[in-house]
C-alpha cells in the first residue's frame, strides 16, 4: 500500500472513531440527562406534595377557625338576645316588689293627718292634696 492510502484508511478511521466517540458521548450525556430530569421531576414532585400538605393542613386550620367563629357569633348572638330579656324580668321583679310594697303600706294604713292645711297656693285644702297623691 501506499502512503496515501495509508492516509486516506487512517482518516476513514479517525472519521469513524469520532463518529463512534460522538455517539458514545451523546449517549453518555442523554443518560446523564434522563438522570438529572428524573431527579428534578422527583424533587419537584416532593416540592409539590409538601406544598399541597401544607395548604390543606392550612386550609382544615382555617375551617376550623371558622367553625369556632361561627359556634362563637351564635353564642354571642343567643347572649344578646337574652339580654333584653333578662333586664325586662329585671325590671318586672323590682315592679312588682314596688307594687308589694305599696300594698304593704296601704295595708298597714296611716293615720289621718288631721294638721290643718295651708292655703297659701291659692287651691282649697283637700285630703289628697295633703297627702300628694
Amino acid at each position: 500500500m501506499r502512503t496515501n492510502e495509508w492516509w486516506v484508511l487512517l482518516g476513514v478511521a479517525l472519521a469513524f472513531g469520532g463518529a463512534a466517540g460522538g455517539w458514545l458521548t451523546l449517549r453518555v450525556a442523554r443518560k446523564r440527562f434522563d438522570v438529572r430530569l428524573r431527579r428534578a421531576v422527583e424533587e419537584l414532585h416532593q416540592r409539590y406534595a409538601a406544598t399541597a400538605d401544607q395548604l390543606r393542613a392550612a386550609q382544615v386550620r382555617a375551617q376550623t377557625e371558622l367553625e369556632q367563629a361561627r359556634n362563637s357569633f351564635k353564642r354571642q348572638l343567643a347572649v344578646v338576645a337574652d339580654e333584653p330579656r333578662a333586664a325586662t324580668a329585671r325590671a318586672e321583679e323590682r315592679l312588682r316588689a314596688a307594687y308589694d310594697e305599696l300594698d304593704r303600706l296601704r295595708r298597714a294604713g296611716r293615720p289621718p293627718d288631721t294638721a290643718t292645711a295651708e292655703l297659701s297656693d291659692g287651691f282649697a285644702a283637700t285630703r289628697p292634696m295633703r297627702e300628694g297623691l
